[in-house]
């Protein structure tokens, strides 16, 4: 018995280790690419590209498990099928039962590994990548480009000849104030930085401050002056995971369903996978694809609806259509 769940559980991991790299391999390319769209909008370095792509690294892990995991429970028993030598297991007095005891373990590793991702990690990752995206949208409206018109850091406009770094050269701004006065500064050198509190500030230096109202006229000249930006980034609060869900109920659905899904419909997986070879011939990719329709599309549906009995019901189905199919595909033939 020990050999029998061995000789499975190995064709098992060798069949889900082939198949979870190209799916992997696909779904975190288009995670890239969603990064990259966002690196259009916005400067990001090798650093912040990093960073965001961990973020979304539970994502990627998530969506290539369960598809992985169909795919390789119903290659393996098909393989087992198609090279005889699930039929030498079965004549050697192993009953269809007694191999699902086998996957039943696994299958629930896999559920719960997904179950840990969606209500534990994934909550955190998703605020995490928000509050990260809002910072560097912040950040893009501070940059300063030279010879640009319409730019503005806090109330005023302003206008730079050159820049390396944040370190501008001819710094020109302009600005109105509520008691009436127009305000124009010209500066030699300015750089953009941050204090202790991530307040944004423009550090000018040898420069003159001109202010205008009615007949008033006013020149004021300055070695080193802090002008703060009137606007800061807030990042927001990070909840706890039941209170982030709380607000995003059609997502959890969705994510319970899927993780549930190995351990729920690996019955119906095994019981596809199997096939007699002297009279039948191996669709699997076929049953594959199935599969894969028949949990996500309910899932979706149960997202859509955010409806606790839809989910119920989801599930009642897959643990129904796996025990059917199992009892008249395997358990009354062998």
């Amino acid at each position: 018995m020990v050999k029998a769940k061995e000789f499975i559980l190995e064709n098992f991991t060798k069949s889900f280790l082939t198949l979870f790299v190209p799916f992997f391999t696909i779904i975190a390319l288009i995670y890239l690419i969603r990064v990259s769209n966002i690196s259009y909008k916005v400067n990001l370095g090798f650093i912040d590209f990093l960073t965001m792509f961990a973020y979304f690294l539970p994502h990627i892990i998530f969506a290539s498990i369960p598809l992985t995991f169909i795919g390789a429970v119903v290659n393996t028993f098909s393989k087992l099928s198609y090279d005889n030598e699930l039929i030498a297991i079965f004549s050697l007095g192993y009953t269809p039962w007694r191999l699902l005891k086998f996957l039943l373990p696994t299958a629930f590793l896999f559920s719960l590994f997904l179950t840990i991702l969606t209500l534990l990690i994934i909550p955190y990752a998703d605020q995490k990548v928000d509050n990260f995206k809002a910072e560097k949208y912040y950040e893009a409206k501070l940059k300063i480009l030279p010879k640009k018109l319409s730019q503005s850091f806090g109330k005023h406009h302003i206008f730079i000849e050159s820049s390396s770094n944040n370190h501008f050269k001819n710094v020109t701004m302009f600005s109105q104030e509520g008691n009436g006065y127009m305000q124009i500064l010209l500066a030699k050198k300015g750089y953009l930085s941050k204090d202790l509190n991530s307040s944004s500030y423009l550090s000018l230096s040898d420069g003159s401050l001109y202010k205008y109202k009615d007949k008033n006229f006013k020149i004021v000249d300055f070695q080193n002056l802090k002008l703060y930006n009137n606007k800061r980034f807030y990042a927001k609060k990070i909840k706890k995971p039941s209170k982030y869900w709380k607000k995003n109920m059609k997502k959890f659905y969705y994510y319970l369903l899927i993780s549930l899904s190995p351990f729920l419909t690996v019955a119906m997986l095994f019981a596809l996978g199997v096939f007699n070879p002297r009279y039948q011939k191996p669709i699997t990719p076929l049953y594959i694809l199935a599969s894969a329709l028949f949990v996500y599309i309910p899932a979706m549906i149960a997202k859509e609806k955010a409806s606790l009995a839809v989910t119920v019901g989801v599930i009642i189905l897959w643990i129904a259509v796996s025990i059917i199919l199992f009892k008249r595909k395997l358990a009354r033939r062998y």
